[in-house]
Formats: structure tokens, sequence, C-alpha cells
């Protein structure tokens, strides 16, 4: 079950997911990021210092990806609860990947405002790195373009704690602090209420078309009609020395704050461009530094 509801998704897959954030106007977005935590009532008394939350209270963290339905691609989990969400991010096996150019599996090719993309990227919260596969609000935006983008990028982002609440809400269990002796066990619990979560999901999305089949057809249209982008395979060197090198850059496009700097401004003039002349008209420089 494991295999077939809470799996990485495979090329096709993603063209689909980046072709429903487009329309959302986030070219090349995958999912949201965030974390969570789980209250773990019968953690052990040893082992408390390192698990107490900032709840005050010991549990495990988990960090979860996410789509525009609440469907959940990713959920690590198993972190103690003193782990702030840099903490778990280090810890993940989907960025490590990502670091190592394991994942995607292939990549975008479209120019937002001027920018060449080439990478997938999620919309996070402030607290995540000035990473290129992380977009965020900016903390002080100097004009309205700004401000615009950020109340878009954050009512998109929301889907991600809407997915939590509506985890707990569905499953008592993940609501109320667990009794469970062992971590692995409650890891075990998590992934079988997200598969649940995740049935539910794709059969409401296939009732809400019909039939499978019309969901299908749609997905497909949808892949097709993505608007300019276009997708190409992920393919590391063979030879050692070459692979070398490759890691290298690959790790460094990652973690560019220079690139984060250039998409994130890209992106808030294609969501101006798409406002119209509603946002235009109103901003025309750094209208609230002299505020």
């Amino acid at each position: 079950m494991k295999a077939e509801y809470l799996r990485k998704p495979n090329s096709v897959k993603l063209r689909r997911i980046a072709s429903e954030y487009e329309a959302l106007g986030f070219p090349g977005c995958i999912g949201r990021l965030d974390c969570a935590g789980w209250e773990w009532e019968s953690c052990p008394v040893g082992w408390k210092g390192n698990y107490v939350s900032a709840g005050e209270k010991p549990a495990l963290r988990m960090g979860a990806v996410c789509d525009d339905d609440m469907y959940c691609w990713h959920l690590g989990f198993g972190i103690p609860g003193s782990k702030n969400d840099l903490n778990i991010l280090y810890a993940s096996s989907l960025f490590r990947s990502i670091c190592q150019g394991l994942w995607p599996p292939s990549r975008p090719q479209e120019t937002i405002a001027g920018f060449s993309l080439s990478w997938f990227y999620y919309l996070t919260d402030g607290v995540y790195p000035d990473w290129l596969v992380f977009i965020k609000t900016y903390k002080h935006p100097k004009n309205r373009k700004e401000k615009n983008f950020g109340k878009q990028q954050e009512a998109v982002r929301k889907v991600i704690e809407r997915f939590f609440g509506v985890l707990c809400h569905k499953y008592r269990m993940m609501r109320n602090p667990c009794s469970l002796w062992y971590a692995d066990a409650m890891d075990n619990i998590k992934d079988a209420c997200v598969i649940m979560h995740n049935m539910t999901v794709l059969e409401t999305k296939a009732n809400s078309t019909g039939t499978h089949t019309a969901h299908v057809a749609m997905d497909a249209a949808e892949t097709e009609g993505a608007g300019a982008t276009t997708y190409h395979a992920l393919e590391p060197p063979t030879d050692y020395n070459q692979r070398v090198n490759w890691l290298q850059e690959v790790g460094g496009q990652v973690e560019s704050r220079e690139y984060h700097a250039q998409l994130q401004k890209a992106l808030v003039e294609h969501m101006c461009s798409r406002a119209g002349d509603d946002i235009v008209g109103e901003s025309s420089g750094n209208e609230f530094e002299s505020q």
C-alpha cells in the first residue's frame, strides 16, 4: 500500500502537479513543504530532554510535501520534538536526494520574466533557507508587487497546513497524544493514516469527474497543455570524475542564494503580469520604504 499511495511522483505525475501550480501562478512548483509534531505520551524518561517540543511535551516531528489536492507524496517522520524545521530539512531523505542530483527525475525548462527556470521548487514559510528549491514571501516587502506576491504565495501554501489539520481531524489517534512505547509503531500508524487520507483524496478526485477514466483523460489534457514549459529527463554522468563535478555543480545551484533571489524576483513579475493593470498601476517603485 505504501509503495502505491505514499511514494514520490514519477515524471508524468510531476508534470501534472506542475501544470496545476502553473495555473495558480507558480510555474515550476511541485508542492508545499511544512512540518508538524505528534505528542509522544509514553516517551522514555531518559529521552525526554531530546524529545520535548516547543509545547513542553515530548513529541516526534514530521515533514510533509503535498499538492493542491492535499495529496501527500512525501512524509518523513521520527525526528525528536526538540528539533526545528531546519533540522528536519537537513535530515530529510528527499532533500538529500535533491542535493545529490537523484531527484527529481526530470526538470522544467521555461523562461519566467527573463529568468531561465531549470529546477522544480517548493512553497515554504520564512524559516527555510534561501535556496533555489524554496520559494517564500519577502520578510519586508518594498512595494505592492512584492506584497501581492506574498499574499498569493501564502494563500497557495496554506494547503499544507490544511493537510495537517484534516489529518488530525479525520483520525483521532493522530490528534491525541500517542501512548505507544515504540517510535516504529507510531511510524506505522502515521503511514496508515496518510495512506487512507491519500486514498480518499484520489477517490474524491475521481468522483468529481465522474469516472477514473475521465480523470485520467483530464490529467493528460493538462499535461499536454501546460503552457510553454518543457521538461527534460535528469541524466547524471556515468564517468566518475564527471559525476563528482556534476554533483558539486548541482549542490551549488540548489543552495544558491543568488538563484533564489532571481527566481523570487521573476515570480513577482510573473504574478504582477497575471494580476494586470491593478497592480502595475499602483506599483511604480519602493513605495513602502518611505513609509
